[in-house]
């Protein structure tokens, strides 16, 4: 591998094997300065893809099927009782029927439901109290009873037995029966009149707010936090669209005063098609299911040598990483194409730290 003193510049080609894991001290042979070389690096931008492939979000579960409306009382489609009335009421013979007249004296218990005081139990076939009287015909009432025979009553018009027909239904009680369901027609006609009004006024409600959205001139800090927080989402997204990340990678060093130590450093670079500056990003651990362990946002610009990392203090490498001397001069008035670097370094890292991630947040546009 090829190794280059960070002092005079001087390359030299040394053996990978001969290169402990942590580094090994090496003096150039032309300005006599020791320094550490590193062993090569991984492949960490197939590892940033790997990571962000495990960041897409899983395919949301398919709705569950909707249950089937339940059926409400003022619903206007008929009952099936008074479909069955019909079939009901054809079974009975009524006794002007012309088609079987044999059948007439089935209707006696109907007539006998009507009984008056002065009707003999049996005129038909009991022997009358006069000797000079004739035995009453059957279906007669009786000696006082002043209501006409039965026979003319088959010699009625149709609209006359049309309308005993009715009579007879009322008698029944079929006709408070067919009364009881007409109401709830007309009570549900009037629910669906109201239910009408109801959603209409909720329609115009709704389209008031829409329309002129009174929230917004109102300072309400639950409505303001829930409106405003999208919006400032959606603006850092489009502020940092176009910012890439390159050479980004990890690894441990030794710090002579903090131990060991854990970097990450990369470049970030403007493809904008104008002009950026002050770049910000985050580094993040996340441990083996993903839970953040450490997190730092930092400006790009600032990087320090290995050498740095060794022998500074934690005081000092943070102070570094956040001067802005370097940020003004690398992170400032970056044009289509150029770079920034930067770097994080986390001290006393867990030992559960499995992952690593970094993320540009914030992009600026030159004044």
């Amino acid at each position: 591998m090829i190794v280059a003193c960070p002092n005079c510049a001087s390359k030299y080609n040394l053996p990978e094997d001969k290169i402990a894991p942590t580094g090994s001290k090496v003096r150039c042979a032309k300005c006599q300065h020791v320094f550490t070389a590193m062993p090569p690096g991984k492949d960490f931008d197939a590892e940033l893809e790997g990571l962000r492939a495990a960041e897409v979000p899983a395919t949301p579960p398919a709705p569950a099927p909707k249950a089937p409306a339940q059926k409400m009382p003022w619903d206007d489609e008929p009952a099936a009782e008074p479909a069955a009335a019909p079939a009901a009421d054809a079974a009975k013979k009524m006794p002007w029927d012309d088609d079987e007249p044999a059948a007439a004296p089935s209707a006696a218990p109907a007539a006998a439901a009507k009984k008056m005081p002065w009707d003999d139990d049996e005129p038909a076939a009991g022997p009358v109290d006069d000797d000079d009287a004739a035995p009453a015909p059957a279906g007669s009432g009786g000696a006082f009873d002043d209501e006409p025979a039965a026979a003319p009553a088959r010699a009625a018009s149709p609209e006359k037995a049309e309308a005993k027909d009715d009579d007879f239904l009322n008698a029944l009680g079929s006709g408070d029966r067919y009364a009881l369901d007409k109401e709830p027609a007309a009570g549900s006609k009037k629910r669906m009149l109201i239910l009408g009004a109801v959603l209409a006024l909720l329609a115009l409600c709704g389209a008031g707010l829409f329309i002129f959205k009174p929230w917004t001139k109102m300072n309400i800090p639950f409505l303001s936090a829930l409106s405003s927080t999208p919006k400032k989402a959606a603006d850092n997204a489009e502020k940092v669209k176009d910012i890439a990340l390159r050479n980004v990678r990890q690894y441990y060093i030794p710090n002579e005063k903090a131990g060991q130590i854990f970097v990450i450093e990369g470049k970030a670079v403007n493809n904008f098609p104008t002009p950026k500056e002050r770049i910000k990003v985050e580094m993040t651990l996340f441990d083996e299911k993903g839970k953040v362990l450490a997190s730092k946002q930092m400006l790009c610009g600032n990087t320090l040598s290995q050498f740095q990392l060794q022998v500074q203090s934690e005081e000092e490498i943070n102070s570094s990483l956040a001067s802005e001397v370097g940020i003004l001069t690398s992170n400032t008035y970056l044009k289509t194409g150029m770079d920034t670097p930067f770097m994080a370094v986390f001290f006393k890292p867990s030992e559960q730290v499995k992952e690593f991630g970094v993320k540009v947040i914030d992009a600026q546009d030159p004044k």
